[in-house]
């Protein structure tokens, strides 16, 4: 039965290559992200995949674009529309959209143009959800666009499809009292989760040899361990505490604003944590928890001295 139905999944693949809707188009811009669907050749070799076993990467064509000022170079700009490119390819595998908040953020919180540096940061973290085995450029374009300069790069990627995903009952809620504070201010953080589960709260500063760190909590115990969102009276399960934001001894130039993250990760199953990471070995740790076993909320804000 199997063979069968491989031998005229293969007879299909043939016949539709022969047509122009086989390939997993999607495109990033700067302040939202389109998705076109896939075409019907994209789904029979996500089957074949699939029935083979022998691979878990999509292989995926995306565009990215960024608009930026004299202040930014060119070679810097299409560094980021690059890098937008490898998010939007990974979203279109992951079925998620997860930078268009983080972007919107970094533009209301430092003026009318973009933080370059801080939109960086965003898409480089938005890249946490999903890893891409080879990126090859097909063309990369500059071009004058809405009053500014727009470098358009489009990419080929390989992207590690997911082995499981997201519970669709594990729903978790993570905010702060605001995205912009100065030194001294409480950030107030608030969780919640629909289902029985431990936490570990995580402050990412980019600035700090990409450093992240576990927060140390009012109800904590070994640093290792997780934490317990304990149920409240409606049913759900809660946590609140104020943090006091201070200036990290890294910031030794004249800004006088820098974008700080808080990370959370909520999981259904225990999880020991190490006290520090550094990014890439934070984000490597996140992927060995199932999808279906865990949700991660980044909140973005900015520290002003």
């Amino acid at each position: 039965m199997c063979r069968l139905l491989l031998d005229q999944i293969l007879i299909n693949l043939i016949n539709l290559s022969k047509s122009n809707d086989n390939r997993y188009t999607v495109m990033a811009c700067d302040a939202h992200m389109k998705k076109q669907p896939i075409g019907r050749g994209g789904l029979v070799l996500a089957c074949l995949l699939a029935l083979s076993n022998m691979s878990h990467a999509v292989t995926v064509t995306a565009q990215g674009e960024y608009l930026y000022g004299p202040e930014t170079s060119r070679a810097k700009a299409c560094e980021l529309a690059k890098e937008k490119a490898k998010v939007a390819a990974v979203i279109a595998v992951l079925g998620e959209t997860i930078s268009a908040e983080q972007q919107l953020y970094c533009k209301a919180t430092t003026g009318q143009k973009p933080d370059y540096n801080c939109e960086f940061n965003s898409v480089t973290w938005s890249l946490m959800d999903g890893d891409t085995k080879s990126t090859k450029v097909l063309s990369e374009t500059v071009q004058e666009k809405m009053g500014a300069t727009a470098c358009t790069v489009r990419i080929e990627a390989d992207v590690v499809a997911p082995t499981s995903q997201p519970d669709p009952n594990f729903n978790v809620i993570a905010k702060t009292n605001q995205s912009v504070f100065r030194v001294g201010d409480e950030l107030n953080l608030e969780i919640e989760s629909t289902l029985p589960s431990y936490f570990a709260v995580f402050n990412w500063l980019p600035y700090e040899n990409n450093q992240i760190s576990r927060m140390i909590l009012s109800n904590s115990g070994d640093i290792t361990d997780p934490d317990v969102l304990k149920k409240s009276s409606n049913g759900s399960h809660q946590f609140k505490q104020s943090f006091d934001t201070f200036w990290s001894k890294a910031y030794k130039d004249d800004k006088k604003i820098y974008d700080e993250w808080v990370i959370v990760v909520v999981t259904k199953k225990p999880v020991k944590w190490l006290s520090t990471y550094d990014l890439e070995s934070f984000k490597e740790r996140l992927r060995e928890i199932p999808n279906d076993q865990k949700r991660v909320k980044r909140l973005g804000y900015q520290l002003a001295k």
